[in-house]
C-alpha cells in the first residue's frame, strides 16, 4: 500500500464556550451563516459534525479530509502544528482569520491544544453506491446534503499483529457490501491522541438512510436483516474479522454524527 497516495482524515474535538453562555443554537447559527466561509486548504475540505447518538451525543467534531499525505503535510506538521505554508495561507486570507477569531467566541477551534487524531486510510469500499463529494453541501435550488458520519473505534485481539489485521482488510475489502448509500473506511491513527489505533468511518447519505436500517443504538430493522441475509459472504468476512479485532458498534466506543456545516469540494 502506498501511504502517500491514501487519503488523510483528521478529527478534532470542538467544545462550546459554556462560561460565556453560548448555546448549541448560537454556535450552529454562526457556523451555518458565517463560519462556512472559512476556507479549507487547497484540495482539502472540512465538515463540522454533531453527535447524534453514542458516546458523544450532542457534542461536536471537526473532520478534515486531504487527498494524500504529502498534501496534508504541506499544511500540518506531525505534531499538529501549522507549517510555514499554512501560516502563509492564513496571512493571505485575513477575512478568514477574523471569522476564526469570531468562531472562538462561540467554541474551541480545530487547533492545538484541542484533542485530535490524524488517520491514514487503510482501505475503503470502492463498490459503494455513495456518491463522491463533501458530506455537507448547500446548492441553490437543491436539498441540502447533510450526511451521517459514524466513527467506531476498534481494538485488536491479544496476539494479533497490526500488519495481519490490515492485510486481512486489504485482501477482503472487495467482499464488503454496504447498505445502499453507505460507505466503509478503515482508518489507522498516525498522529495525535489515538496513534497506531484503528477506527471504522462510515459515511451515510442521510439521517433517513441511517434510521431505515438502524433507528436506534444497536437496533436493526427488517430492512437491515433482509440485507444481511442476502449478503452472506459479507457476513462471513465480518466473522473472520472478529477473530482478529473488535467489530464496528457495541461494545466498542462509537458515535454517529450528523454533518451540519462544511467547506471544500
Amino acid at each position: 500500500m502506498n501511504n502517500a497516495a491514501q487519503a488523510i482524515f483528521s478529527l478534532h474535538y470542538i467544545g462550546l464556550n459554556l462560561k460565556k453562555g453560548v448555546t448549541e443554537a448560537d454556535f450552529e447559527e454562526f457556523v451555518r451563516q458565517r463560519g462556512v466561509q472559512i476556507p479549507a486548504y487547497p484540495g482539502w475540505r472540512w465538515t463540522l459534525l454533531k453527535g447524534l447518538r453514542g458516546e458523544r451525543e450532542n457534542q461536536y467534531l471537526m473532520l478534515y479530509e486531504a487527498p494524500s499525505l504529502p498534501l496534508y503535510s504541506r499544511y500540518v506538521a506531525e505534531n499538529g502544528e501549522q507549517t510555514a505554508e499554512a501560516q502563509n495561507f492564513w496571512q493571505q486570507h485575513p477575512q478568514a482569520l477574523a471569522l476564526i477569531a469570531e468562531w472562538k467566541t462561540y467554541a474551541t477551534f480545530a487547533e492545538l491544544p484541542t484533542l485530535f487524531t490524524t488517520y491514514s486510510l487503510v482501505a475503503e469500499n470502492t463498490n459503494s453506491s455513495l456518491a463522491e463529494g463533501p458530506n455537507y453541501q448547500v446548492v441553490a435550488g437543491q436539498k441540502t446534503r447533510s450526511r451521517v458520519v459514524g466513527i467506531h473505534n476498534l481494538a485488536l485481539r491479544a496476539g494479533v499483529k497490526p500488519q495481519t489485521f490490515e492485510q486481512f482488510i486489504i485482501d477482503n475489502i472487495h467482499r464488503v457490501e454496504d447498505y445502499p448509500g453507505w460507505k466503509f473506511h478503515l482508518l489507522k491513527g498516525q498522529g495525535g491522541n489515538r496513534q497506531e489505533q484503528y477506527a471504522v468511518m462510515l459515511e451515510i447519505e442521510s439521517l433517513d438512510s441511517l434510521n431505515s436500517f438502524h433507528p436506534e443504538l444497536d437496533v436493526s430493522t427488517e430492512k437491515a436483516l433482509s440485507f444481511v441475509k442476502a449478503h452472506q459472504d459479507t457476513e462471513r468476512m465480518y466473522d473472520e474479522w472478529r477473530t482478529l479485532a473488535s467489530f464496528s458498534g457495541a461494545p466498542q466506543l462509537y458515535t454517529d454524527y450528523l454533518a451540519i456545516a462544511g467547506n471544500g469540494q
